[in-house]
Parts: C-alpha cells; structure tokens; sequence
C-alpha cells in the first residue's frame, strides 16, 4: 500500500509525452468557446412543416370561388355576434388595454434587504 505522498511522487515520476502545441485552445474552441446554434433540428422541421401547412391553406383560400368574399362576409358576421361592432364593448376594450399597458409599464420600489450593519 502506497501513502498519499508516495502516490503523487509515483504519478510524478511517469515519463510523459508532451501535450500537442494548442491542445487547450483546441479543446476549449469545440466545447466551451463552440458556437451555440439559433434552431434545433426539431425545431427547423416543426418551422418547416407549418410553414408548408400555411402555404397549403394559402393555396386552398386563393383557390377557392369567390374566396375574398366569404371570408369578408366570415368575419362581419363573426365581429356582429360577438359583440364587438357596439360602441361600448369597443371603449370598455381600449380602457382595459390601456390600463393593462398602463400597469405594465408602472414601476414599483423593491424592497431591499436589511443591511449589515443594521443588525
């Protein structure tokens, strides 16, 4: 059985090749300093497919007779139904954006911790 010091001077004693020139910069560019990529790849092919499947639903509207038309006549009878063409929903929803934007733009003091000396 070896000691601890006995241990490191056996260590020590090895003969040893000498790292190659740059290795730590080398190690060091591919992994800590290697730069980060924007997107995964799931990430490109989940971009890719919507953006085929909103081309497709593009294609599928502008094809269509009289497309323009229904999807005007689509959405006035969506804005009558739900309320949105009377006045007062209207001002109730800009008050409400507008105090939502209001308070987020509000700034409160935090409140600091007790200081050292304090104590």
């Amino acid at each position: 059985m070896m000691d601890d010091d006995a241990l490191d001077r056996a260590l020590a004693a090895l003969p040893l090749d000498e790292p190659p020139a740059g290795l730590h910069q080398r190690i060091m560019a591919r992994t800590v300093y290697a730069p980060r990529t924007v997107f995964r790849t799931w990430e490109i092919w989940a971009i890719a497919l919507l953006a085929g499947l909103a081309s497709w639903l593009c294609w599928l509207v502008a094809s269509a007779p009289h497309a323009a038309d229904r999807i005007a006549s689509a959405s006035t009878h969506l804005i009558a139904n739900s309320g949105l063409s009377s006045m007062n929903t209207l001002l109730w929803l800009a008050a409400g954006v507008s105090a939502a934007w209001w308070l987020v733009q509000l700034t409160l003091p935090t409140r600091r911790p007790p200081s050292i000396e304090a104590q």
